[in-house]
């Protein structure tokens, strides 16, 4: 108990009780006092300049915003933050949320790796936090790691940190003290209004049958604390932190935002000294040169602005349909390999979609789960696409992989979609892919090729073990606003998943609690579709000048990033729809038209001699109307 009272008969607190427990009531107000002091000297946690004015001016708000570049660890804060409100103040109640349990998940181990000094970049011995944790079993270090009712700890004092796993809405009516919602900018805002009325009640509330207003002190107010870095002006995040802005600038302190780019961690201070930056100038200017709307994004904090109506899919259709899985192979299943060759400058990406039946609705559904970016990085930084053969050579070997090696016939399990543009060379791409081939092990495979396209026929004649039926060639000019029509129409409803963000470093957190260690080549894949995705949310609708509708980038957007990602991620998309629409609709008979003028030369169904007779039998005209024009016309001079 750290609030008492000094008369007896109303806690049964004798005075010899109450001097052995003051010195503790007194450390306890001290840490209420001054949060930075209590931390840096009774958790040892040392603190840069910044983190501390963080953390002061947050402490006694209702709602705080942090704003953050990456890199400056925004996330061990906070659970910094949380680990001081839960032992300060006993019976709190927190919270931690995120778009995906993965991410609420890796907040809260961070905490917990804090709490055991398993931080390697935080040097310390300091158990004050452990051994106020409360262990239900001896075996056990308190904390509990439950995947349907979250990640939890609790302390001796009454208060516990809950990471929520799973849907906000299976903790709908909890009350909270603080709800702390980690990369706020990705999380939409259905969930944001489940969860934010968890705090809605005064913290100051109490009642009882020997309570007095007058003796307990008053409480700190419940926070909603927003992190994350930028995104866009149309999510819910932007909107917490324009109005956090201006009612803080009004000088209401029940707001506080923080806007802190990547400056701050480049050049750290404590105690007013230079520090070691949390991150390199190299790091970021990799960034702006692979992205520079995201480089700006998310070390500059500047957030991008576009409209919403004009947008094909947003950021929260993305997140709405991530899963948190690992990319993998399935042989029995089967895969659209759509693909944008370059020649040039350009990137040249492979994306690989499994097509899978949704269990509910029992409709096909895709999921992307491998991407490669056919270029080769030089000495200089400079990036360059892979020769033509190199290109050629690393498609067969992902076409062989995924349709399932030699288990199963060539290209049995596989679609190959191709952009036909000339600037990728797609014609000599297309004649290599005609000719048989031999793997590393010696063993010869078929080629395969568009029967559709004439080009491409003329081209296979030389081949004859070429397979059709699994190419094809998409022309741009024709099929453009298609691809990103079909997006448009699929994404919004769940039938696209998308996979997980790259984590931070090579180790993903999977919805069990469980670690998995990325190789370089899964990793590699990740940062690839994480661009990709950035680059779908970037596309936009737009009107030409002659009254026609284009889908491309926006003016502003053309010159700072790419969109090659994107158009194959849309490519796949277009031909699900297609696989939809066909099972949906059957295959349709076309009906020849010429039978209706072709009477004499028609051979007829018996069957079908009834309703071709009803078709031109007189309309049944029981009531007639009489003509206004009947007998002498009145238009007559």
């Amino acid at each position: 108990m750290l609030s008492v009272y000094n008369r007896l008969p109303e806690n049964n607190v004798t005075i010899r009780d109450y001097e052995s427990m003051k010195k503790y009531i007194k450390l306890i107000q001290w840490g209420r006092q001054n949060p930075v002091q209590f931390i840096e000297q009774i958790l040892q946690i040392p603190l840069m300049d910044y983190q501390k004015w963080l953390i002061a001016n947050t402490w006694r708000s209702e709602y705080a915003v942090w704003v953050c570049s990456r890199n400056s660890g925004k996330s061990f804060l906070a659970n910094v933050l949380i680990q001081a409100r839960a032992l300060l103040f006993p019976k709190s109640q927190i919270h931690i949320l995120s778009a995906v349990s993965r991410q609420s998940m890796e907040t809260f181990t961070t905490g917990e790796n804090i709490a055991k000094n398993n931080v390697k970049s935080l040097i310390r011995t300091n158990t004050v936090i452990i051994d106020e944790i409360e262990k239900s079993k001896a075996d056990s270090d308190g904390f509990t790691h439950d995947q349907k009712k979250g990640y939890v700890f609790k302390m001796l004092n009454g208060s516990s940190v809950t990471a929520v796993v799973g849907g906000v809405k299976t903790i709908v009516g909890k009350r909270s003290n603080m709800l702390v919602y980690d990369e706020s900018g990705i999380i939409p805002k259905e969930l944001f209004d489940l969860s934010e009325p968890f705090a809605t009640q005064s913290s100051s509330f109490k009642v009882g049958s020997n309570f007095d207003s007058e003796v307990y002190p008053q409480e700190i107010p419940n926070l909603r604390l927003y992190i994350g870095s930028a995104t866009d002006t149309n999510s819910y995040f932007y909107s917490k932190y324009k109005e956090g802005c201006k009612q803080m600038l009004a000088g209401n302190n029940k707001y506080f935002v923080a806007d802190l780019n990547c400056e701050i961690p480049l050049h750290p201070t404590m105690n007013g000294k230079a520090m070691t930056p949390l991150l390199t100038q190299d790091e970021i200017n990799r960034k702006m040169r692979e992205n520079e709307i995201m480089g700006m994004r998310e070390y500059y904090n500047i957030f991008d602005h576009f409209d919403i109506e004009d947008a094909i899919i947003t950021r929260s259709d993305i997140f709405a349909n991530t899963e948190n899985f690992i990319p993998y192979l399935h042989k029995k299943h089967k895969y659209i390999i759509s693909y944008d060759p370059a020649s040039k400058n350009d990137n040249s990406p492979v994306l690989i979609t499994e097509l899978f039946k949704d269990d509910n609705t029992h409709e096909w559904c895709g999921r992307f789960i491998h991407m490669e970016n056919l270029v080769i990085t030089y000495g200089d930084g400079s990036k360059r696409p892979m020769r033509l053969d190199e290109q050629v050579t690393r498609l067969r070997q992902l076409i062989y992989e995924f349709n399932g090696r030699d288990s199963v016939a060539p290209y049995e399990h596989v679609k190959v979609l191709i952009d036909g543009g000339a600037g990728g060379q797609a014609p000599a791409l297309c004649q290599e892919l005609c000719k048989d081939w031999t793997d590393d092990k010696g063993i010869k495979h078929p080629g395969l090729y568009d029967e559709n396209n004439e080009f491409m026929k003329v081209w296979a004649e030389a081949f004859p073990h070429a397979v059709p039926g699994s190419l094809l060639i998409v022309e741009p000019r024709k099929y453009r606003n298609a691809l990103f029509e079909a997006g448009k129409a699929l994404v919004p409803l769940g039938c696209v998943k998308f996979p997980p963000q790259c984590p931070k470093n090579d180790v993903l957190v999977l919805d069990d609690g469980t670690n998995y260690k990325l190789e370089k080549l899964k990793l590699n894949s990740l940062i690839q579709m994480d661009l990709m995705k950035e680059e779908a949310a970037s596309m936009v609708r737009l009107k030409t000048p002659s009254g026609g509708v284009t889908y491309q980038l926006p003016v502003e957007k053309r010159n700072k990033c790419k969109d090659d990602r994107a158009y194959v991620m849309y490519l796949a998309i277009w031909w699900l729809y297609q696989i939809r629409t066909d099972e949906v609709l059957g295959e349709q008979t076309e009906i020849d038209y010429t039978v209706f003028w072709n009477k004499n030369n028609r051979k007829q169904d018996p069957a079908s001699e009834s309703w071709l007779k009803a078709l031109h039998k007189p309309a049944d005209r029981s009531t007639k109307w009489d003509s206004p024009f009947k007998g002498s016309s009145p238009f007559k001079k």
